[in-house]
């Protein structure tokens, strides 16, 4: 019998209508960064139990699942199931670091979660598993499945200037150039053409342009949480130290990255997409990639530019009903 690997997924959440939650906030609200901090960052679409749905019926061979929250859940959680983990901030984030109201410092402190295993995939609550998954699309042989993707980075928002950190932070520790030669198989492997002239375009130079994150899921090694903080740990501390968001953060695509560049990936292809919510329409790709499963994950990313919550709240949610109606062990 095929042994399964030691795999855990993480997940954060937040309720923003919980009075307590809003009433810490409230006390720092006034240092906030408005366009990185925005309501859409705490909106809740009601679509927490088709996560579980989907972990239950989609990834069965999963070992636990940290569900990481400021000592909230939802009434319906069934908190005594085996393989559920509820993580509190307090449980894992050093003190000096709290309350905090930014998902880049909870992400940063995921290696102090007790007992999380060696390999571990992250998700946001809002991406989902859509259908049948395995280990491999995670993890070969307890390495992360990751496709390198190399661009030029616009400097288009204030989110733009914490990819610019990441950047900087990488290029003082890598060459991309050397980081190909070391593993030219591994960069080629998987590449869409495009990703090929990117890299005959980037390839040649030490300097690292931008590496393009998917907002997907991501698959760590918690040691490279460990290697980042004995070489990055003051500009850790700084990111951790910001109640909010700021311009001056690092976040944790720069351990995605630094597993890449440090050759700890099995190129795979993308098995989920994205999409943004605010671009939906009445005859809408992201309902038709959710409800007719043409990937194994999807993404539905709330932004400050939607305009048309409920509607498109309703719209994501009969998609959801169709695929995983029935209710799982994770709901009471």
């Amino acid at each position: 019998m095929k042994q399964v690997p030691e795999i855990d997924f993480i997940i954060t959440w937040v309720d923003n209508n919980d009075p307590i939650w809003q009433k810490k906030r409230a006390q720092y609200v006034k240092n906030e960064h408005e366009e990185m901090n925005s309501q859409a960052r705490y909106r809740d679409w009601d679509t927490l139990k088709y996560w579980f749905r989907g972990v239950e019926k989609f990834a069965p061979w999963v070992r636990n699942i940290y569900f990481v929250t400021d000592n909230q859940k939802p009434e319906w959680l069934n908190i005594d199931h085996p393989k559920l983990k509820w993580v509190k901030h307090t449980d894992f984030i050093p003190q000096k670091y709290l309350p905090t109201f930014s998902s880049q410092v909870i992400e940063w402190n995921f290696h102090r979660i007790e007992g999380l295993s060696e390999q571990f995939v992250y998700f946001n609550d809002d991406v989902f598993l859509i259908k049948e998954t395995k280990p491999e699309d995670f993890f070969v042989n307890g390495i992360p499945c990751d496709l390198p993707c190399l661009g030029p980075l616009y400097p288009e928002d204030d989110f733009s200037q914490i990819l610019f950190n990441n950047i900087k932070c990488l290029n003082k520790h890598f060459s991309l150039k050397q980081s190909i030669k070391a593993n030219p198989i591994k960069w080629i492997k998987n590449q869409p053409l495009s990703g090929v002239l990117k890299l005959a375009l980037y390839g040649r130079r030490d300097s690292i342009p931008n590496s393009v994150s998917r907002h997907i899921h991501t698959s760590f090694l918690k040691r490279t949480f460990f290697e980042v903080l004995e070489k990055e740990g003051e500009l850790v501390d700084k990111t951790c130290n910001n109640k909010f968001r700021t311009c001056e953060d690092i976040s944790q695509y720069l351990i995605r990255d630094w597993q890449i560049f440090g050759g700890d990936f099995v190129p795979r292809k993308p098995i989920g997409r994205a999409f943004e919510t605010s671009l939906m329409n009445n005859n809408d790709e992201l309902i038709r990639f959710l409800s007719k499963k043409k990937g194994k994950i999807i993404c539905i990313n709330d932004t400050e530019y939607e305009n048309n919550f409920e509607a498109h709240k309703k719209q994501v949610l009969e998609a959801f009903e169709k695929i995983l109606p029935e209710k799982s062990d994770f709901e009471v």
